[in-house]
C-alpha cells in the first residue's frame, strides 16, 4: 500500500520539490478537479482569486498544467502526478548539479583556511552530512560501531558507493542486530560485539556503563561511530535531558580515530551486557 498524506503534508512536501504555496495548493486542487476554470480552482484550493491566474499560468511555464483550446472561460488540466512529479525532479537535480559545480568552482579559488580537527555538530540534517562525508572520503576500509540501525540507514547509498569502490566496510554491532538487520550484509561484514572489544578496556568500563546517573541521562544504544581508514571519525549521540537533538562529535586526527575505535568497541560490549543483565 502507497503512502498516505494529509492534505497539509501535501502541500508541504510539493513545496520542498520546489513550488511555491499558491503553486502547490493550485496544482493539488487542479489534480482533484481534472479540468476546471481558474475560479474553480481558486474556490477549492484557497489561492485568491487575483491571483490565481498567474499561478497557474506559473505552473503553465514549469509544464505541470496547460490550457484547454477553445475553452470559454479558459480551462486548465493538471498533468497527471506520475508524468508531472518526475519532471519537477529531474529539473531540481539538473539545477542542484549545475548549482553544486558552480559552488565548487568558487570554492577551490578561495584561499586556504585553518583546517578544523575537532568539532561538533547538532541535528539529524548536519549528521548526515558528516556521515556521508568521512564515508565519500574513505579509500580503503570503513569501520562502524552501532546498535542503532537508524544510523545506517541514513547513510544506506554511500555505502553502497563506497561498496563499488572495494572500501572494506566493517559494522560491529549486536547479534540481534544481525539478525534482525539481514538486509546490512549487501554492504557491510557484521561482526559481534562481544567477540571484538579488548577485555581490558572492556572490563575497565564496566563500571561506568553500570553508573545509573550515566544511564538515566543518556541513552547509550542511540550512540555509533563511523571511521574511514582509522584517520576520520564521526561518533554520533542521541539526544539527553540537557540536549534534546542529537549530537556527533566529528574528528579530523588519525591517533584519536584508532583510539576511539577500540574505546566505543568496548563501551557497545559493556551496555550490551548492561542491557542483557536487566531484561
Amino acid at each position: 500500500m502507497g503512502a498516505t498524506l494529509s492534505g497539509d503534508a501535501i502541500i508541504s512536501d510539493m513545496m520542498k520539490i520546489g513550488l511555491h504555496l499558491n503553486e502547490a495548493k493550485a496544482y493539488k486542487a487542479l489534480v482533484a478537479l481534472g479540468q476546471s476554470t481558474a475560479r474553480r480552482v481558486a474556490d477549492l484550493s484557497g489561492v485568491p482569486r487575483s491571483k490565481v491566474y498567474d499561478v497557474l499560468y506559473s505552473l503553465e511555464d514549469q509544464g505541470l498544467v496547460r490550457k484547454v483550446l477553445g475553452s470559454d472561460p479558459t480551462e486548465f488540466r493538471a498533468y497527471p502526478p506520475k508524468e508531472a512529479i518526475p519532471l519537477l525532479l529531474e529539473k531540481i537535480q539538473q539545477s542542484g548539479s549545475l548549482v553544486q559545480t558552480a559552488l565548487e568552482n568558487i570554492e577551490s579559488s578561495r584561499n586556504l583556511e585553518r583546517r578544523e580537527y575537532v568539532y561538533t555538530v547538532e541535528g539529524d540534517d548536519q549528521i548526515k552530512m558528516e556521515m556521508r562525508g568521512i564515508i565519500n572520503g574513505a579509500e580503503k576500509e570503513i569501520f562502524i560501531a552501532t546498535f542503532d540501525p537508524k544510523i545506517l540507514s541514513a547513510v544506506r547509498p554511500s555505502l553502497a558507493d563506497a561498496k563499488k569502490r572495494g572500501v572494506d566496510i566493517k559494522l560491529v554491532t549486536s547479534r540481534t542486530f544481525i539478525e534482525e538487520w539481514p538486509e546490512f550484509a549487501h554492504y557491510v561484514s557484521m561482526m559481534d560485539v562481544g567477540g571484538i572489544s579488548p577485555p581490558g578496556l572492556a572490563e575497565q568500563l564496566s563500571k561506568v556503563v553500570q553508573n545509573d546517573a550515566i544511564i538515566d541521562d543518556w541513552n547509550p544504544t542511540q550512540m555509533g561511530i563511523i571511521i574511514a581508514d582509522n584517520r576520520d571519525s564521526c561518533g554520533m549521540f542521541g539526544g539527553h535531558p540537557n540536549q534534546a537533538r542529537p549530537w556527533a562529535l566529528v574528528v579530523k586526527v588519525p591517533l584519536i580515530a584508532i583510539l576511539q575505535r577500540q574505546v566505543i568497541s568496548a563501551v557497545l560490549a559493556q551496555v550490551l551486557q548492561f542491557l542483557d543483565a536487566h531484561d
